[in-house]
């Protein structure tokens, strides 16, 4: 699916969008469900690519095309002696990266010698009481060579509201209540770390398909098919799919490294058909890419549905408008990110996160 032609510039190249669920957990590790059964839970909610990280496992033989999904084999790789913490999505390595896990470093090091792409998953977590479920966090700071980050885990988020058997169940009933978006330490950590080099931000569904019980009560929390419909990693690929797996996972991982992606909360509404685009001159760019400066550069988004649209500069909000379009010509370098929000009981809930486009001086 292309951009709107409203949204795209005379000239600019044209992109397929495509629909993305990464983090997703199969029953090679802790999911509950094969790889069949989730591309037919993929398919079904309308999803293009479906990425699967595993615990330590990387189960090569299930990739591919399946029930018209694109399946495709990462890892979620952590320490088997500190399992509680520095979690690291890798996707698109050509070799199993968990023989490295122990140092944190060297698994790094690997992952960008065998081609892949590394994203700190769920860096800050707040679980509540009653999720059962304990807080991993990202500590190694120190580090270098990973990509981007998974800025807004849905899982991880949802978890927090599990304070108490009331506010539990609430959640599982009607999840858009309670579901705001990327916690604030890790939208900053993200800007910070944006000021050195690009950082990739992705959404992760994080679905693993389980039961969860509190006292008398056993509920599948957040089945799979629920996740695939919540929150997603929009790309922008730079052709048709062919049917060939390894050529359409080469567009995936090309978008992902570029950072051509916007993260869509679909569960709140579709946000399918989002652009946004500079323009300088007769040059462009879109989500992920740097335009250098000729006098002026002319920012616009556009939403499928209205929203309260923000535009950031180096993570400093600089514009904010309601309605379906923003539009403004600076002439400023910088990263610029658009944040749309929607209001849901009462409060402004996160719709859609873009990763920033760069101006450059000439």
């Amino acid at each position: 699916m292309g951009l709107p032609s409203s949204t795209r510039s005379p000239g600019a190249t044209r992109y397929h969008e495509r629909v993305a669920n990464l983090h997703v957990h199969s029953n090679y590790s802790d999911g509950t469900a094969d790889h069949e059964q989730l591309a037919r839970h993929a398919r079904a909610a309308g999803i293009d690519a479906l990425l699967c990280a595993d615990h330590n496992s990387w189960p090569k033989q299930e990739e591919g095309w399946r029930k018209g999904c694109l399946i495709l084999v990462g890892e979620e790789i952590h320490a088997p002696s500190r399992p509680l913490e520095n979690h690291l999505l890798v996707f698109g390595a050509d070799a199993p990266m968990a023989p490295h896990a122990e140092d944190t470093q060297e698994l790094l090091d690997a992952v960008r010698e065998h081609g892949g792409l590394a994203f700190l998953a769920h860096p800050y977590e707040r679980s509540g009481a009653y999720a059962n479920e304990p807080e991993i966090n990202w500590v190694r700071w120190d580090v270098t060579g990973y990509w981007g980050i998974e800025l807004w885990n849905y899982m991880s988020e949802w978890k927090s509201y599990a304070r108490t058997l009331g506010s539990s169940l609430a959640a599982i009933l009607a999840p858009r209540r309670f579901i705001h978006g990327p916690y604030p330490e890790t939208l900053r950590r993200w800007h910070a770390l944006q000021e050195g080099r690009p950082i990739v931000a992705i959404a992760g569904s994080d679905a693993h398909g389980g039961r969860y019980g509190w006292g008398p009560f056993r509920l599948r929390v957040l089945p799979y098919g629920h996740l695939m419909r919540a929150l997603n990693t929009h790309l922008l690929v730079t052709d048709n799919w062919s049917g060939d797996a390894a050529q359409d996972a080469h567009l995936v991982y090309e978008a992902l490294r570029r950072g051509r992606a916007f993260l869509g909360y679909d569960g709140l509404a579709p946000t399918t058909g989002f652009g946004y685009v500079a323009t300088s001159g007769s040059r462009h760019a879109t989500m992920g890419e740097t335009l250098s400066i000729d006098g002026e550069v002319r920012l616009q988004a556009h939403t499928p549905k209205r929203a309260l649209l923000r535009l950031y500069r180096n993570g400093q909000e600089l514009a904010e408008t309601r309605g379906r379009w923003l539009a403004l010509t600076v002439q400023q370098e910088g990263r610029y990110h658009i944040e749309a929000s929607r209001r849901v009981a009462g409060t402004w809930r996160h719709w859609i996160i873009t990763n920033p486009i760069r101006l450059l001086a000439r």
